[in-house]
């Protein structure tokens, strides 16, 4: 019975892998097992021995030692998500930031009244909103860390941008579908993290990046969300002064916040791969499919935060991205799957078996 418990767990393991070891594995497993009264019938596989299998598990089919080209091509899929995730909320922590400074950095005399509630001129409640808009500067920290070759401190960082924000402002949810809400709208982050955890494992290859472009990698971002936070002021300031209409510029604002943005970035990953057809396939497939694991949350966080109800604008604009996001998941999946076939044909089928 614990021989085949054992066993059982070890179907987790890619075939290849464990028609070479598992004979291996089973026998160190049972010499290591405790006899009860029943012998070994009344045994269970340990904690830790599940887990141990597990992680080897997810290590193989993300690109470990041992893994067939298949699986290096998923991890490093996965590993492209994390990335490409980490550019993604850099953009948005460089746009938070923004807006923190010009929000706060401006006396509140020169607020209209009733604009922002953003507390007290020293005050703890002006500190802690404070910090929970510089906070997700972290994310730039774990993309900096990434590229410089150190995933565990990115992943350190990209887990405090990810919870500490929440820690200081809690979300308001009241009822249940309040809850929902918020879930889906961090999910996107949420992946991000898992992608790096789990495609950063200790056998995945360096992410290291040569200095020049490692700098360049993390500035763009940077430098593209405060751009943005300038812009998003700017046009605030002109609504509230009465310069500018707030009605035609709704569009443009459902456009540059986080679920507008996600659906734009990820349309510019799909343009870029569309571009390259006379290109090698072998940049494009991870890409590709990177971006389709990214584009998954990304549609559950739009369905869970659609207004429901809203004509006009906000109902249209958030039609259009659902819409967008739907053909872009689709695209990128289509692409990635078939560079992925035209670079190894022997990602379908293990070479000696069937199938």
């Amino acid at each position: 019975m614990l021989e085949e418990r054992y066993r059982r767990w070890l179907r987790l393991l890619p075939a290849p892998y464990r028609a070479e070891r598992e004979e291996e594995m089973v026998s160190a497993f049972m010499e290591g097992a405790q006899r009860g009264r029943a012998g070994h019938d009344d045994q269970r596989p340990r904690l830790l021995e599940i887990a141990s299998v597990a992680a080897l598990a997810l290590r193989l089919r993300l690109g470990g030692p041992g893994s067939t080209p298949g699986s290096s091509l998923c991890g490093e899929a996965v590993r492209r998500a994390a990335l490409l995730g980490l550019v993604f909320w850099t953009m948005v922590g460089g746009l938070y930031a923004g807006q923190a400074v010009l929000t706060y950095g401006i006396p509140v005399d020169a607020l209209p009244d009733g604009v922002m509630g953003i507390g007290d001129p020293e005050s703890p409640e002006r500190v802690r909103l404070v910090l929970a808009d510089l906070v997700p500067l972290l994310w730039a920290v774990a993309l900096g860390a990434l590229v410089h070759g150190r995933p565990r401190t990115a992943k350190a960082a990209a887990t405090a941008a990810l919870v500490v924000p929440y820690v200081l402002v809690p979300p308001l949810v009241s009822w249940q579908v309040d809850a929902v809400r918020w879930a889906c709208s961090v999910l996107p982050a949420v992946v991000t993290v898992l992608a790096l955890a789990i495609g950063f494992h200790r056998d995945a290859p360096p992410p290291r990046l040569p200095a020049r472009r490692a700098l360049l990698l993390l500035a763009l971002p940077i430098a593209a969300g405060v751009l943005l936070s300038v812009v998003v002021g700017v046009l605030g300031a002109m609504v509230r002064a009465g310069t500018v209409p707030a009605r035609p510029l709704m569009s443009a604002w459902m456009w540059v916040d986080t679920p507008g943005l996600t659906c734009v970035s990820l349309l510019a990953v799909t343009v870029w791969c569309l571009a390259r057809p006379g290109a090698p396939v072998k940049p494009a497939a991870p890409v590709a499919l990177a971006a389709a694991i990214l584009t998954v949350p990304a549609v559950l966080a739009r369905v869970g935060t659609m207004p429901w109800g809203a004509t006009g604008v906000i109902g249209l604009n958030a039609t259009l991205q659902l819409a967008v996001l739907l053909a872009i998941g689709i695209t990128l999946a289509l692409i990635g799957v078939r560079a992925l076939r035209a670079e190894d044909g022997s990602l379908t089928e293990v070479p000696g078996q069937p199938g």
